[in-house]
């Protein structure tokens, strides 16, 4: 049975409830009325014949016309001495017929007067009929408006359905639409997020095993080849040895790079810029300068920035020309509730790149021109300056490249 069957078969079913809770409750209370009623027109009846009963030396009898006269009711007595009846009137009980009776006491004589209720019992009847009548179409019209609501109910699982269907096969579905319930909203956004966590982790699974099947088949060739030849005799291993030793630290390069890329890290904290800077840049302090100011807080993994920095200097150690630059910039200083920005440009003195080659060089695996390296360093290094939340330029200082690195600044005055 489907989830829209049984909210229907719910509402139907709290609607019947509802009703027959709502007529059992009218059929007592009216049923009631009818009872006071009746007990009042049979005491007053009663009342009636007793006032008409007059005891003589004969014994009790009526008075001339009395208790009948203008009376509506269909009613009897009789007068009981002991078992005898001594007297009796008006209509008696029959087989088959409703009748209500009183018993009470008269003069020493047992009173029994009888009230015809046919036209109470009537009237119950009646009521409990139209109520009947007027519950089954309003049931009817209930199972079908519980089935409409619950369709409309059902409509948003369907299609979270049908997206959950497409994402366990990996086919993306569009993001779900907002829902106007809270609870459906709620489970609309947090699919939406799970199917661009999957999308992301997919996506980041896809590049690796792209990229690796790409760059490390060359590698490997190597090996092979050289492993040929050491086993044939063309080579001894002195001059397998360094080339060898090549293709396994190519390898290990460029699986590094990979699995940075893969890798998603967010335990970012409060990082003061420029001391981690002249701290880092202490080895290097013959090639590369340094202009700071400070102090520039960002959050950061150290670790991070080293493998961004490692592949900023390399790049421009590599494929630019002394001096190397390093200069970091805080910008847009605390006012307003905005904490401005943190820039960190590294820059060269070599030839550039062609400005067709610009937006391509944050690409994995795209060598420029020049061929040289992996092509995974302003890759690796655009990649994790989203992960601290910033971005990466690239453009051409004239002469030499300039990487330029955007942090949001953090600032708290008791750091």
């Amino acid at each position: 049975m489907s989830l829209r069957t049984r909210l229907a078969l719910a509402f139907f079913l709290l609607a019947a409830g509802v009703g027959l809770a709502s007529l059992l409750g009218g059929y007592l209370v009216f049923r009631g009325l009818v009872e006071r009623d009746t007990a009042q027109d049979l005491a007053e009846t009663a009342a009636r014949v007793a006032r008409a009963l007059v005891l003589t030396g004969g014994g009790p009898r009526l008075a001339q016309g009395e208790p009948f006269q203008g009376s509506h009711y269909v009613f009897g007595f009789r007068l009981f001495q002991g078992e005898e009846a001594v007297l009796e009137g008006g209509f008696l009980p029959q087989e088959g017929e409703a009748w209500r009776v009183l018993r009470t006491s008269w003069e020493g004589y047992r009173l029994e007067v009888y009230l015809r209720v046919e036209e109470y019992a009537r009237a119950l009847r009646s009521y409990l009929q139209a109520s009947l009548l007027l519950l089954l179409p309003l049931l009817g019209l209930s199972a079908l408006l519980g089935y409409a609501f619950a369709g409309v109910l059902a409509r948003p699982l369907e299609g979270l359905s049908e997206a959950v269907e497409s994402l366990s096969a990996l086919r993306f579905p569009p993001p779900l639409p907002p829902a106007r319930d809270r609870e459906l909203a709620r489970l609309a956004r947090g699919f939406n997020r799970m199917a661009d966590a999957v999308r992301a982790a997919l996506e980041r699974e896809r590049l690796f095993t792209r990229h690796a099947s790409h760059e490390l088949r060359s590698p490997l060739a190597v090996l092979r080849s050289q492993l040929e030849a050491l086993a044939a005799g063309l080579l001894s291993p002195e001059q397998a040895l360094p080339r060898l030793e090549e293709a396994v630290a190519r390898m290990e390069r460029t699986l590094e790079g990979l699995l940075a890329l893969a890798r998603d890290e967010k335990d970012l904290a409060p990082l003061e810029l420029s001391g981690f800077l002249r701290a880092y840049l202490e080895p290097h302090a013959k090639t590369v300068r340094l202009e700071a100011q400070g102090p520039a807080w960002v959050l950061a993994q150290p670790a991070l920035l080293e493998r961004l920095l490692d592949n900023l200097l390399e790049n421009a150690l590599r494929h630019g020309a002394p001096p190397v630059e390093v200069r970091l910039l805080v910008r847009g200083a605390a006012s307003g509730g905005h904490p401005g920005e943190v820039l960190l440009e590294v820059r060269d003195h070599g030839p550039g790149v062609r400005e067709e080659d610009l937006p391509r060089l944050t690409q994995p695996f795209f060598r420029g021109s020049g061929g040289k390296g992996l092509g995974l360093g302003l890759a690796l290094a655009e990649e994790i300056a989203r992960r601290l939340g910033g971005g990466l330029e690239v453009e051409n200082a004239h002469p030499g490249l300039r990487v330029r690195l955007r942090l949001p600044r953090w600032r708290d005055e008791a750091a």
